[in-house]
């Protein structure tokens, strides 16, 4: 048996995005291994310390409370040096009292206090890369740069050159005066905890990737000499029945008619004003289709009697939904290192329409288990829908091609196997 501790800046059940739900999985996964987990997290408002699905969480003390389990803090809040220092503090103590013989930083603002901490305790310390976050603080050059990936990410000139001023204007349009100083101030701020953090990134004895692309927009001089790719497990869920999904369905006031489902943040990144240019071509040629969009986010979207706007959603609700939809929807602008919904859909049995970017092409089997269009298209988006909407065969047979590829190429022994085979490796170096 090891003792692994998993050290991050959000846990549920405060989940501002899929990361925190795929840390979740993993933990519980190690757990039913027989294996030790311990979970070290700031407490936003929850017990201490509890047991869950076999894992120990504890939360430790922190001033900064979250009334919304899906809400995030400030962005200063974690990057700064005050909290790396009481952050490596606290994970120093949990770990040794569990006798962590791993430590595993599962979010980028754990980095650098898991690897002060390692590095007192002289335990191998280990950083799974699930975004850009690592690299810049923005990481918007995957978006307006088409040669991005030469660019020296993050030069000074480039970020506040480009990837603020496209930040105010595209995720805060409208701010003037006080409020557009704070962004300059926070971004600046950011910047220079950034070089703390690619600090921490170099020195850890292995970065773990959850895809091949999100190991790769990094570069090798980036990353300590220990890389390895373990894709994220699936959800470990049983699928919600005909019924059950109706109602969900019924509940949430969505209309009859074959649905398209948009889960995730409604923002420029992840494609979602792609997807709503999409929807004319869409609805002309099925015109009994329906639209939901499932997830945070201040974008505008259209009134319409067929777009359905939820917001953030429970989990449970969320799997129905993808159980009731004939088709789910991935349009990604930035270089996406492995989006959870495409795992969550191919778990449901749904094809997937999606761009070809990042990590999607290592999930997403293009003609088998879904189809894959060029990002920032919009008619490729819509054809590709409809394809499927007036393919109820092309679907079931698609959606039963990605429930096998779940449950086989994302098997839960095989991954827990890869990792554990990570973890032997930093220890014994």
């Amino acid at each position: 048996m090891t003792s692994i501790l998993f050290a991050c800046e959000y846990y549920p059940p405060f989940a501002p995005g899929g990361a925190e739900w795929s840390t979740a999985t993993w933990a519980a996964a190690l757990a039913r291994r027989g294996h030790r987990v311990t979970v070290v997290t700031p407490n936003y408002g929850a017990a201490p310390r509890e047991e869950r699905d076999g894992v120990t969480i504890v939360r430790v003390p922190f001033p900064v409370k979250l009334q919304r389990k899906e809400g995030s803090v400030g962005w200063l809040v974690h990057r700064n040096v005050g909290f790396h220092l009481y952050f490596a503090w606290q994970i120093r103590r949990v770990a040794r009292a569990a006798g962590a013989q791993v430590i595993h930083a599962q979010g980028k603002a754990a980095l650098f206090g898991a690897w002060l901490a390692g590095a007192s305790l002289r335990r191998p310390v280990l950083v799974t890369i699930r975004d850009l976050g690592l690299m810049c603080p923005y990481a918007h050059c995957t978006q307006f740069e088409e040669n991005w990936r030469e660019l020296n990410c993050p030069a000074w000139s480039q970020y506040q050159g480009k990837c603020v001023p496209y930040h105010l204007k595209n995720y805060r349009p409208g701010i003037s005066g006080w409020q557009r100083t704070r962004v300059w101030i926070a971004a600046t701020l950011s910047f220079f905890d950034q070089k703390m953090l690619q600090f921490a990134l170099s020195r850890v004895n292995g970065a773990i990737g959850v895809s091949r692309a999100a190991l790769g927009v990094f570069g090798h001089h980036r990353l300590p000499h220990q890389q390895e790719v373990v894709h994220n497990l699936p959800p470990q869920v049983d699928v919600p029945s005909a019924s059950e999904a109706d109602n969900v369905r019924r509940r949430l006031g969505i209309g009859s008619g074959p649905l398209v489902l948009y889960a995730g943040k409604l923002s420029i990144g992840k494609g979602t004003h792609v997807f709503l240019d999409s929807l004319p071509s869409i609805r002309s040629l099925v015109p009994e289709v329906r639209f939901a969009l499932a997830g945070k986010g201040d974008m505008l979207i259209p009134t319409a009697a067929d777009i359905y706007r939820l917001g953030q959603i429970e989990q449970a609700d969320l799997f129905a939904l993808y159980a009731t939809a004939a088709v789910v929807v991935v349009p990604s602008v930035w270089e996406e290192p492995f989006s959870r919904v495409l795992l969550e859909a191919m778990r449901m049995g749904r094809p997937v329409v999606a761009t070809r970017v990042g990590g999607t092409p290592e999930a997403v089997e293009d003609g088998v288990t879904g189809l894959l269009v060029p990002k920032r298209n919009s008619d490729a988006l819509a054809k590709a829908i409809v394809e499927l909407l007036l393919d109820a065969s092309k679907r079931e047979r698609m959606g039963e091609a990605a429930r096998r590829r779940a449950t086989q190429f994302f098997d839960e022994g095989k991954l827990v196997d890869q990792l554990l085979d990570v973890y032997r490796k930093a220890c014994a170096a």
